[in-house]
């Protein structure tokens, strides 16, 4: 990870806009602690600072970066994948300064967007396969354009202040002090505008896959195969990097697959470290252990308690920027982890996305047609920036880790999204959920085995379950002691906008307050927040387990009987 800050159009003084990007850009510094580099035109109407954790070219890497003549000015949190191929193809080998897989993106917005700006940049961000989030400053042209990538893995905020002038950052917090109004950036668009009308533009987006299409139904059988070599190019592509890589293992099917295909593709004396957590007990402990043995990883275990949870929760909050019950839950263990993590590796890979993709959530079995079931996976796949990618970075970047998610990766959602939603439905519990991930990796099919059959074959366990029961029951039976029946009652008159409806909800809505609520930009932040709640189920509580197939939908297939 790394955090990006910009300011354009800002009124003030030169030398008292540095100080500023200084400030603000040290508060990113938990996403890139080892450097910060800020950098002011002339002029001052462009301010740019980035908090870098070196990763690729550790040594000639430094951003804001820019071409040779000072005039295009870049920063950039991300990672390109096919930096290399862009490199010999579109810059048709023009020589860089660095070998930095984000250098590549000032030089193709000079070759492919200035000729096209502000109308259509969609070729610019539609050439980078991988994620992003990007500022590109023209002082030649007097002209900026910022971007995020196709499903916003990458943080980003934009904000507005009272001058006009526009912001963007890695995070809400570097910008609150400044911005009468604060968003999220939204994934798959990007903001274009000239000087003088820094404020005059709107989000554009530039990532219009088929699968987003309204109406739009896929009939094609699944391709097991196309499945099975976009997932293993999806997983390789996340192996570049100049320091050591390791990965999440969950117990559950999802990061073990990709903890299977990356030790594969690793060379056989590479030092593999792979890590979980959970509460004494809990059966993700045990199930990502199995995993570890059988594939030879160096493996690490956090065991926490619900009370080392409960005394991280208000820095949860701090580096989360939302109140959503869910994202809560499941980012406590992982930010208490990734301390763990930051021991072994900067780099660490994770399943994120793949229950939206695959339909995975123990809801879904109650969907009750074809249709809904896709149109489900594709709205949850359009709010993952708000959920699970905003889990997986900031609970990472607090830590200063960089997290990947190869179940997101384009190329892959291209397959994945696209074949019938037939052979993604669970039937009402006749068959597992994501069975065709499943068995486009099984012996069977594959002819190799990347896992022990009864991981390939786990039931779904949301993370915030798996890590143990007791995690969700010791939270809820605090926030039941931290707040009183009358703050409930008097619930919508403190909270004016999306007042809660449970005391676990009030607790984490007044952390949130306290630590945002004095800023006139903060209602950009709750009007950004989606409850994560299941469309079809008979609670209101996001738990796996508050869904009728927790205990009983596959009784079937773990005695052999699947459909």
């Amino acid at each position: 990870m790394c955090g990006i800050f910009a300011v354009l159009g800002s009124t003030l003084p030169r030398d008292q806009l540095l100080q500023l990007t200084i400030n603000a850009t040290n508060k990113l510094q938990h996403r890139g602690p080892d450097d910060l580099q800020t950098y002011v035109s002339p002029d001052g109407w462009a301010a740019l600072g980035f908090a870098r954790l070196q990763i690729n070219d550790p040594e000639h890497g430094a951003q804001p970066m820019h071409i040779s003549d000072d005039t295009i000015w870049a920063v950039t949190n991300g990672e390109i994948y096919n930096h290399r191929h862009l490199r010999s193809t579109d810059l048709h080998g023009q020589q860089l300064h660095s070998n930095s897989d984000c250098e590549v993106i000032a030089p193709l917005y000079e070759k492919y967007a200035t000729s096209l700006f502000p109308h259509d940049l969609s070729h610019l961000y539609n050439t980078l396969k991988g994620v992003f989030a990007s500022v590109v400053v023209d002082l030649a042209r007097n002209q900026f354009v910022a971007a995020r990538d196709p499903i916003g893995v990458r943080a980003m905020y934009l904000g507005r202040s009272e001058d006009g002038a526009v912001w963007i950052a890695s995070e809400a917090k570097a910008l609150l002090d400044h911005c009468n109004h604060v968003t999220p950036f939204l994934p798959g668009c990007y903001y274009a505008a000239k000087r003088g009308q820094e404020n005059a533009s709107e989000f554009k987006p530039y990532y219009n896959p088929l699968f987003y299409n309204p109406g739009w139904l896929p009939t094609e059988r699944v391709n097991l195969q196309k499945l099975h070599d976009s997932f293993k190019q999806a997983c390789v592509r996340r192996l570049m990097s100049d320091v050591p890589v390791g990965v999440f293992i969950s117990g559950g099917l999802d990061s073990s697959l990709v903890a299977s295909v990356l030790k594969k593709a690793l060379p056989s004396d590479y030092v593999f470290h792979s890590f979980s957590c959970g509460l004494e007990g809990s059966p993700d402990l045990k199930a990502a252990q199995r995993v570890a043995d059988f594939l030879g990883t160096e493996h690490h275990v956090l065991t926490f308690t619900v009370e080392d949870g409960i005394r991280a929760l208000e820095d949860v909050v701090y580096h989360l920027e939302t109140y959503d019950i869910t994202t809560i839950r499941a980012s406590t263990p992982m930010y208490l982890l990734s301390k763990l993590v930051k021991q072994y590796v900067k780099v660490v890979l994770s399943g994120e996305g793949a229950d939206e993709v695959f339909g995975g959530y123990l809801y879904f079995h109650n969907a009750d047609s074809e249709k809904d079931f896709y149109e489900e996976t594709v709205r949850r796949v359009k709010l993952l920036y708000t959920a699970d990618v905003l889990r997986g970075d900031r609970s990472t970047a607090a830590q200063s880790l960089e997290l990947r998610v190869p179940f997101l990766d384009r190329d892959f959602l291209d397959v994945a999204m696209c074949y019938s939603a037939v052979d993604k439905m669970t039937g009402k519990g006749r068959r597992i959920e994501k069975w065709a991930i499943r068995q486009a990796f099984s012996e069977e099919f594959s002819g190799e085995q990347y896992l022990p059959d009864d991981i390939l074959m786990r039931p779904k366990e949301q993370f915030s379950d798996g890590v143990g029961y007791n995690w969700i029951d010791g939270l809820k039976d605090y926030c039941d002691e931290q707040i009183t029946d009358k703050m409930m009652r008097d619930a919508a008159t403190t909270f004016k906008h999306d007042p809660p409806a449970t005391k676990e909800a009030y607790y984490y809505r007044s952390l949130f307050e306290k630590i945002f609520g004095k800023y006139e930009g903060a209602q950009g932040l709750r009007e950004g927040v989606h409850k994560w709640i299941p469309l079809w189920s008979d609670s209101d509580d996001p738990s796996g387990r508050a869904q009728r197939f927790h205990t009983a939908a596959y009784v079937k297939t773990m005695n052999g009987h699947s459909t």
